[in-house]
């Protein structure tokens, strides 16, 4: 089982003020978490120091002891790379990572969950659907755990964070109580996103009072949206929130730039975020006043820039720790830009336009880049709505979604830039933006 859910049962009902004290204990020393976790913090210390050549040997042992294991245990890589004409043999040294056969979510879905796993303790299984709508189940062993907070407390740390800081949590939870509710496992309070934002105000001001909320964390959209409504509707409750945020932390969603601005100048304060995948294969954060450039942790699994066919980038990553259901170059499917390279060690990239997928088809069949079209022009009526979603279903013709009380449908076009584009639009007006399953809102419907 999901050691995330045996803590969080046993510990239900604790109120804040002793999960505070709970969560003064140092994670080094939390029962189940502190062996691994100790020894990732002193790794990511400790990798800054070593030279190119070092890095490489890192990496190599890793990923040869992966691959070994994978050939031994599972199935399927043992199949895939006898068909690839690739053996442990061809992986003598860091430059032969390379020549390991890539794989993708498409070749994984044709196998059975089973046939690309391997027999582990306490394996948990996980789903991932992504931006991308193709689902893959995988298993995940139990001291991922120790290995995603010693990662995840690493980018905080950016913004001073520590465990016992309260955070207050806009993520997709559908299980939470009375608009606010307290999580001691991760000392944070979890906003029902799906109440009205006057409700979850209401509840926030006795919270807030007696329990300093210091730091922001979840949805981007789902912050901005709370920010935007706090802006317009309750600045009483910006000034108690002000006293003690220190910053905001980003997540699970592409931080688009009108988003973080908003959040950034309503609150006054920084913000950070990340980028990673249900996968765990690959994480990577930015660096505070560095946005949308991202640095992947060579502790936490291998990334790659890989050409692709139409002179785009592709990220390529390897799990080094999950041997549950191992990922080795596993095509994560979404496009960077700007990639450094040093002897083979991914430095940084860029993301500008959140996963794959986000894009649009023209009249002429050429791709047309979402954020550039939405962000990347200035539309008025984004004076007027909070939030501009996009529907296709047939090429060339594009449906803008927006949320207003005031701008009528026939009145929209004349608000959207639609100059030099080879569309139709039409538009349609939604009192609440279109939300997944899990409580996102994508850029693009699907």
């Amino acid at each position: 089982m999901n050691p995330a859910v045996v803590l969080k049962e046993n510990l239900a009902g604790i109120p804040p003020g002793i999960g505070k004290l709970i969560n003064k204990v140092p994670f080094s020393y939390r029962p189940g978490l502190s062996k691994v976790y100790k020894k990732r913090i002193l790794e990511i210390d400790r990798l800054s120091a070593l030279t190119i050549k070092q890095k490489q040997q890192f990496v190599y042992e890793r990923i040869f002891e992966l691959v070994s294991y994978a050939i031994a245990h599972v199935p399927f890589y043992r199949s895939f790379y006898k068909d690839q004409h690739f053996s442990l043999s061809n992986l003598n040294r860091f430059e032969d990572i390379e020549r390991i056969p890539i794989i993708n979510k498409s070749i994984l879905q044709q196998h059975s969950i089973e046939y690309r796993s391997s027999e582990r303790k306490n394996r948990y299984i996980v789903n991932t659907g992504g931006s991308s709508g193709k689902p893959l189940s995988l298993y995940i062993e139990p001291d991922s755990m120790g290995h995603e907070w010693a990662h995840m407390h690493n980018i905080w740390s950016r913004l001073n964070y520590n465990p016992a800081s309260f955070k207050l949590c806009f993520g997709g939870r559908s299980d939470v109580k009375d608009f606010v509710d307290y999580d001691v496992v991760r000392n944070s309070f979890n906003v029902d996103i799906y109440a009205g934002w006057a409700s979850v105000a209401h509840k926030l001001y006795g919270i807030v009072k007696k329990h300093p909320i210091e730091y922001l964390h979840g949805y981007p959209s789902s912050i901005y949206e709370f920010a935007r409504y706090c802006k317009n509707n309750d600045p009483k409750l910006v000034d108690e929130l002000r006293k003690n945020l220190k910053g905001a932390f980003l997540g699970s969603e592409y931080p688009h730039s009108r988003y973080r601005k908003a959040i950034e100048e309503v609150f006054e304060i920084p913000t950070i975020s990340w980028y990673g995948h249900t996968e765990r294969a690959v994480l990577a954060h930015e660096e505070v006043g560095n946005p949308f450039t991202y640095k992947p942790f060579l502790t936490y699994g291998f990334a790659e820039a890989i050409a692709t066919f139409k002179q785009k980038t592709s990220l390529v990553a390897t799990s080094y720790y999950n041997y549950a259901t191992p990922l080795i170059r596993y095509d994560t499917e979404d496009l960077i830009e700007e990639p450094i390279v040093e002897s083979g060690i991914l430095d940084s990239f860029k993301i500008t336009q959140g996963r794959s997928g986000q894009f649009v088809i023209d009249g002429d069949g050429n791709k047309v880049n979402l954020t550039a079209l939405i962000f990347g022009r200035h539309h008025q009526i984004f004076d007027h709505s909070e939030f501009i979603q996009v529907k296709q279903s047939v090429p060339g013709q594009l449906t803008i979604i927006y949320t207003s009380k005031k701008v009528l449908e026939q009145d929209a076009r004349n608000l959207f830039d639609t100059s030099n584009i080879n569309m139709s639009f039409s538009f349609t007006r939604v009192e609440e933006p279109i939300r997944t399953t899990s409580g996102k809102i994508n850029l693009l419907v699907k």
